[in-house]
């Protein structure tokens, strides 16, 4: 009798797994949880969802990296440093320091950040039509009626400021105290979960009162907490090493997994506070 391969072998292995974890759903809460939870994402097309999202918040970084990469030049020139002075001050090493120092160093900087302002400014609200409009598929079904309000546009540009902000002073503690560091990376995860909370109470989001979208919020710092540590510690020293061999094309992988996983933790956010919230409406 001839052997099964190791596919078939690890297709069966799956299968057994799969049967044990379904069986495990009516006797524990969180593994009947998670069914809901994807069950939930599939029959919204959560995947899709979350690649817009990721697609808006790469229109919104690019002018606004064209407007930090401007405005650092603009302060290197008026403060008499060189750009790669001014880019190792805003928290910025190695091959991403040496990039931005390059770019900072063009002549039409102030033409740069006069057009950017505008720019950004749209993109964000952009983006956050989009989250509206996600936000109320997942909580109504339908995202007809979403509107992008200059308050929410507001919150979430203040939020994105205070996350980069909140990174950057972790990695400046990082630095110089890894005791300090790892308390820092708790105060990140308040920040930046506490940063998502006041722009979901902005978002559609039912009846529900704030403490509802607290689960959101921790799912998203937390997520977001990860993402930071693993481009810091795995993703710029990977791209570091290999400078000569990846370059700028390393750096936009990463920039692109990051922004994909962002924009699947905001869809499974608001999904895991409309599951918690109203059970009955699983799909």
């Amino acid at each position: 009798m001839a052997r099964p391969d190791v596919t078939d072998r690890w297709l069966e292995h799956g299968r057994r797994l799969g049967a044990r974890v379904e069986a495990a759903r009516p006797r524990h809460a969180t593994v009947d949880l998670g069914f809901r939870l994807f069950e939930r994402d599939s029959s919204i097309g959560g995947g899709l969802l979350a690649g817009a999202l990721a697609y808006r918040l790469f229109v919104l970084l690019l002018p606004t990296a064209l407007l930090f990469v401007s405005g650092l030049g603009l302060y290197a020139g008026a403060a008499d440093k060189s750009t790669g002075e001014a880019a190792r001050e805003a928290g910025l090493h190695g091959v991403v320091a040496s990039q931005v120092a390059s770019s900072s160093s063009s002549d039409a900087r102030w033409l740069v950040f006069l057009l950017m302002v505008p720019a950004v400014i749209y993109a964000t609200a952009t983006l956050y039509r989009a989250l509206a409009i996600v936000h109320a598929i997942v909580w109504h079904g339908s995202g007809r009626g979403a509107r992008a309000t200059s308050r929410g546009i507001g919150l979430l540009f203040g939020a994105l400021l205070a996350t980069l902000a909140a990174a950057q002073i972790v990695g400046w503690i990082r630095r110089h105290d890894q005791l300090g560091g790892l308390a820092a990376l708790a105060v990140y995860l308040v920040l930046a979960g506490g940063a998502w909370l006041l722009v979901s109470l902005e978002l559609p989001h039912g009846d529900v009162r704030w403490p509802s979208l607290l689960p959101g919020a921790a799912l998203v710092g937390a997520g977001l907490l990860f993402v930071n540590v693993f481009n810091v510690y795995v993703t710029t020293r990977l791209v570091e090493g290999r400078a000569d061999t990846y370059g700028a094309l390393g750096i936009a992988t990463a920039l692109l997994l990051s922004l994909v996983i962002v924009g699947r933790l905001m869809v499974v956010s608001a999904e895991l506070n409309a599951l918690l919230a109203r059970p009955e409406r699983a799909a």
